[in-house]
Order: structure tokens, then sequence, then C-alpha cells
């Protein structure tokens, strides 16, 4: 990180700085607002959020000045105030990306739909996007970086989130040499399938967060979209549907995440999962080939293998995310990308009882919730992708709870631009 300062103390000494824009000004686009505002080189220049007062209480709680703020939709008045080193908070998201100081734009809205239109026109007016949204990620992100690499931008997911985290440490076992064999993450919420935002609507206020986002956690498809989104970063799949979710000390980690024949529950390797008890942190499961590694893992109090754990106890959401910003702007490098395409897929399962005719709710709604399977599970069975859903997703038919959702039992929002560019991304096999 002192290259990160040091690189950041040039810009400085030069008279410049980075500037990004951030769109939704929730708790984690709030958190990374206060943190980027202590870091000397980079700075929030544009806050869009659709609620106002969200914007400006971003800025003004990590100290800026209410002289300092500019209320505006207008291009030239948002230019004219960034050239004075001024912040402009607006509700017009394509502010982020047509203001010609801009250099990065923060997705931190959670929004599926809206997520893929900021990113595609922000790459198209050639602005690295930096994801906050994993549940735009899990389903288009392919396309969308292929995108990105065309128009010579980074597309990247944040670190601080746990996808990132996950790549940090698979990045550094590959680069030591070793096998990657399982990665995951502890999980924060116990899980309720079945959870709604009527069951959680009290909790959810008194930790400062929508219902709808707490349902997410608590009913398992945030975990599952976040695991997917790791695994078309590394090529991974999970081991069964919806991953084994095992409740461990960090030492049981390496035993259980084994083959079945070496004593584990895998049927195979190059997995991703999810575990309780050791959340909020991340894991990696490791091995070696050759006997002297295995002798010096255990001398170093690693284990008897053959299977080792590598474990970071903590992540810091948004509070990480300047990093990102600074490594996709300066160094043009991802934290994590959907590199090697759609591998797997959080696809759609009925909370209810369902009728024909109704809307669906979608993520942290009443009526589903997602289980992370192999994309090739979801082509062949024509699973729903569960990110897929919009307010006007109609239910042709009738569901029974616990059953699977596939296309055939809906009508989609076909002029939605993330259900165009899921339907290409399919086409293209990306």
């Amino acid at each position: 990180m002192f290259r990160m300062k040091n690189k950041l103390d040039e810009l400085v000494s030069r008279g410049e700085q980075i500037r990004i824009a951030l769109v939704g000004a929730g708790k984690m686009g709030t958190g990374l607002v206060n943190q980027i505002s202590r870091i000397k080189g980079m700075t929030t220049s544009i806050i869009v959020d659709e609620k106002i007062d969200k914007a400006y209480h971003a800025l003004d709680s990590a100290g800026i000045k209410k002289e300092d703020i500019i209320k505006t939709n207008s291009i030239q008045q948002a230019e004219l105030a960034l050239s004075k080193n001024k912040f402009v908070i607006t509700d017009d998201y394509t502010l982020a990306y047509r203001l010609d100081k801009i250099q990065g734009v923060v997705d931190a809205t959670g929004n599926p739909p809206f997520g893929a239109q900021l990113a595609m026109e922000s790459i198209e007016n050639y602005r690295n996007v930096i994801m906050l949204n994993v549940e735009c990620d899990a389903v288009v992100g392919p396309i969308i970086y292929d995108y990105a690499k065309k128009n010579n931008v980074v597309y990247t997911g944040t670190a601080g989130d746990e996808p990132g985290a996950i790549m940090e440490l698979a990045n550094f076992a590959v680069g030591a040499g070793f096998n990657l064999l399982a990665v995951g993450k502890g999980k924060n919420n116990p899980l309720n399938n079945y959870a709604t935002e009527d069951d959680l609507r009290e909790e959810a206020i008194s930790k400062g967060l929508y219902p709808k986002m707490l349902t997410a956690f608590v009913d398992g498809t945030n975990t599952m979209l976040e695991l997917t989104s790791v695994a078309n970063a590394l090529g991974f799949t999970p081991d069964i549907l919806g991953c084994h979710g095992v409740t461990a000390d960090i030492k049981d980690i390496p035993r259980l995440f084994s083959l079945k024949e070496q004593g584990g529950i895998l049927n195979n390797y190059r997995i991703v999962d999810f575990c309780f008890g050791i959340a909020p942190g991340v894991f990696a499961v490791v091995t070696h080939d050759t006997k002297e590694v295995h002798d010096l893992m255990d001398y170093l109090s690693m284990g008897k293998g053959p299977n080792y754990v590598l474990y970071r106890p903590y992540h810091l959401t948004s509070l990480e995310t300047p990093v990102t910003i600074y490594e996709a702007i300066v160094e043009h490098d991802p934290t994590i990308a959907p590199e090697k395409g759609q591998v797997s897929d959080t696809i759609t399962v009925a909370k209810r009882d369902l009728k024909a005719g109704q809307y669906l709710e979608g993520i942290g709604g009443k009526d589903v919730f997602g289980k992370i399977t192999s994309h090739i599970n979801q082509r062949n069975r024509k699973l729903l992708p569960i990110a897929l859903i919009t307010k006007k997703t109609k239910l042709k038919v009738d569901v029974k709870k616990d059953e699977l959702i596939t296309y055939d039992m809906v009508e989609l929002e076909e002029d939605q631009i993330i259900t165009k560019l899921r339907k290409k991304q399919d086409e293209l096999g990306l």
C-alpha cells in the first residue's frame, strides 16, 4: 500500500488527483465517501442518488463544508464546480460519466437492471467501472467485462467485498505456487431461505439497512451471488446445488473441504462454498505435490496436510474500495473480474406457493430466494437467474414452494437492458 500512497503523493505534487463518481449513497457508499475523504490524491467529486438528501449527508458526514457542495443537474455547472474543487450532488446518474474530469464510476446501488445500464453507458463513455453491485455482476458481468476490454477500460469488483477478499487469497495462493482446491466465505447471518422483509424490518432499521437488503443476506441469496462472482472469476463451480454450507472452526476446513475418499465432504475440487462459524472471514483451501513443501507446512504449524487453509478473518466492505479504485485507474488492474465467463449462476427458488398471474418480488422479496449452480446446469434446465427478475416479471404458471423456477414459467421484461445483455451473453457463449 506504500506504493499506492507514493503514487498518489506524486499526483498531488503535480496538482492532480483521482476523481471518481459514486452512484448510490447508502451505508456502503457513505462509508466509502468518508474513507476517501482522508486519502490524499483521491476524491469523490460527484455523488448521485435519487434521494438527494442522502448524497448531501454522505459528504456532510465526511466533513465537507456546505458551501463546497453544489446541487445541480447541469453538466456545465457541474464542470465549473469541479474545476473549483467543489463537490457535486445530483439525481441525474448520467453526470457520473459525462463529466470530463471523472476517471471512474463506482456503482453502490445493488440494483441489477440499473447497474447494467450504468456500467454499459459508463464504459461507452470510456470510464472505468468499480462494482459494489454484485447482484448485477453475477448475472451479466462477463459481457460487461468483455465490452470494457474492447473499450480499453477496467471493469472490476471491489476489495473489501467477500468476492474481492477471496480473490486476493486465491491470487496469493497461486502466485506462491500452491494448488488452489476450494474457496469460500463465512456467512455472517443465520440462514433462513424463507425469511421476508416483514420478519426482519425491525432488525434492518436498527442496523441502518433496507429491509430487503438484510433479507437477501439472511435468505442466502447474497451469499450465492457473491460466490457466483468468485466462481466466474476463477472458473469454479459449487460442489452441489446451493453449496454444502457446513458449520466448522477454521481448523476443520482443510479436512472438511477434501474429497470424500480423503475423509471430506467434496465430490470435486475447484469449488466455491460457504461456512458458518468463521464469519466475517474468507478462506482458500490449498495443497502441494511435493513432500518438502508438506514437511515445511507442518513445521510452520499449518497442519499435517494434504490440504491446508489460508484464512483472512475480516473484510471491510467499502472501506477497502479505495484500493480497487487506485488499482483500476492508476495500474489498470482489476481486483476481481469475470474472466472465465459465466461458469456458475444464482438461480431462482420459490419461497412459498406462488400463483399464475402474479408479479414476482426479486432479490430480498417475499417470493423467491437464490441458489448457486453451475452455468451448464442452469442452461440445460433453463433455470431463471434471480437477478433477471424485475418489477414486471410475471408468473405464467402456479409454482410450489421450493420449486426451481425456469424461463418457461415467467414473462420477463424483455426491453430491460439486463435481460437483453444476458440473452446476448448466452448467445455469444461468454
